[in-house]
């Protein structure tokens, strides 16, 4: 049976990037750069002030103070936005404000604070070096500078400094569109409540905020009941999309025609079974080069085969470098049963004690309990070689919740806890 390593390894060998697209800065958060942008220009294209205060020459304040003011002529007042139209000279300034142009002639700044006004005459009372609070012209960046390469996951602040660069659109790299085929008799949408052997069709939904969060765009199709024909048609529909994810059916039950419908549509398979637990009977392969994912109908199984291999393989289609979820150590914080033979993907809870992470199992790891995963804040990896880990064992954990065992307090510098009523 292929391990889950080598399972993965197949995976992402068979997929990669989709063409290249070009959207809206406004439309690009999240999204994976597909070209390089160089800065056309210097940033900020001039000296400028970074206080309000007066622009003079540092020379003729090299030895003022408070009892000693340097008496300047002030020329005239540049708001941000204003071009000076004067140049310092010996004995002259020029009142400056944030951000403004520092007139020619001047190589210093004075903040407002450090001086004393009379009408047209500027006490400095204190000295200034050469390019004392001046932000110099190309401080940001240089004219050709490479600002951002291919494969950055843009992020607000690139959005703005793409806006800097007066780049209101940008090339990415397209996000798959992914097919979810649920199957089975017994499922249910969302807006029904269940009676007798029916069940919600919950997986397609946590898929489907599974997909969005991997930056790629999900489509629920109609559910496809226990019969050939209804499977056919929903597959064959399915194949119009980049990827597609059927849940149930892939295993050997008399009402599991996945298998063969997938056969009859020109599946070039892959795997078939994979050891690991929850998640055995995952199935892969290629219709056309497009990768379809035969996912476990139990709800668990089919999230933990997704966040496994499916991410990894979206991640990758839409430009991204790195493909896996986040990866911390953590000592055990009970003994944990584990799998013997089979790599175990146990659903624990996580918490910071004494500068270690700790992990625990939510509870009962049958593959049929969706709120044990619900409660997880990762997955730990269980290694085949044993059927134990002791408490107080390092081992790996897949973080399904970024900010697990982060402290995420939200003040910044130490303080005293008060209760809040």
């Amino acid at each position: 049976m292929t391990s889950a390593d080598q399972a993965l390894q197949i995976v992402l060998e068979s997929v990669a990037p989709l063409g290249i697209e070009r959207v809206s800065i406004t439309a690009a958060l999240g999204r994976i750069l597909a070209e390089e942008v160089h800065s056309p220009r210097d940033i900020p294209g001039f000296d400028n002030s970074a206080m309000d205060g007066y622009a003079v020459r540092a020379a003729d304040v090299a030895s003022a103070s408070e009892t000693n003011p340097a008496r300047l002529e002030v020329l005239e007042t540049v708001a941000a936005g204003m071009m000076p139209s004067r140049e310092v000279a010996a004995g002259q300034a020029v009142r400056t404000m944030t951000g403004a142009p520092v007139a020619p002639g001047a190589d210093a700044i004075v903040p407002v604070e450090r001086t004393r006004a009379e009408g047209d005459i500027v006490e400095i009372m204190a000295v200034a070096q050469a390019g004392a609070f001046v932000r110099p012209r190309g401080e940001d960046l240089r004219r050709g500078e490479l600002v951002m390469s291919a494969g950055k996951t843009l992020s607000p602040s690139d959005l703005g400094m793409l806006a800097s660069l007066n780049r209101a659109m940008v090339d990415v790299w397209r996000r798959p569109r992914v097919a979810i085929v649920a199957t089975g008799d017994e499922l249910v949408d969302i807006d029904q409540v269940p009676t007798g052997a029916q069940i919600v069709n919950s997986s397609a939904y946590a898929l489907a905020g599974a997909i969005r969060e991997a930056g790629a765009e999900p489509v629920i199709l109609k559910v496809a009941r226990d019969r050939p024909e209804e499977v056919r048609a929903r597959l064959a529909e399915a194949l119009a999309f980049d990827v597609v994810l059927s849940t149930g059916g892939v295993s050997v039950g008399q009402f599991d025609h996945v298998k063969v419908v997938l056969d009859e549509l020109g599946l070039r398979q892959l795997f078939h079974g994979v050891a690991q637990k929850p998640g055995r009977p995952l199935k892969f392969g290629t219709i056309g080069g497009r990768p379809i994912f035969g996912l476990p109908g139990n709800p668990v199984s089919t999230m933990v085969c997704f966040y496994l291999y499916v991410r990894p393989a979206l991640m990758r289609m839409g430009g991204a470098t790195r493909t896996g979820l986040p990866r911390v150590a953590a000592r055990c914080a009970i003994d944990i049963p584990i799998a013997a033979n089979l790599t175990e993907f146990v659903r624990v809870r996580l918490e910071r004690h004494d500068q270690e992470i700790l992990a625990a199992p939510t509870g009962n790891q049958g593959s049929g309990i969706l709120s044990s995963l619900s409660r997880a804040d990762a997955l730990l990896i269980g290694p085949a070689n044993t059927s134990l880990l002791k408490s107080g064992d390092q081992a790996t954990v897949l973080l399904l919740a970024p900010d697990a065992a982060v402290d995420c307090e939200a003040f910044f510098e130490d303080r005293p806890r008060r209760h809040m009523n």
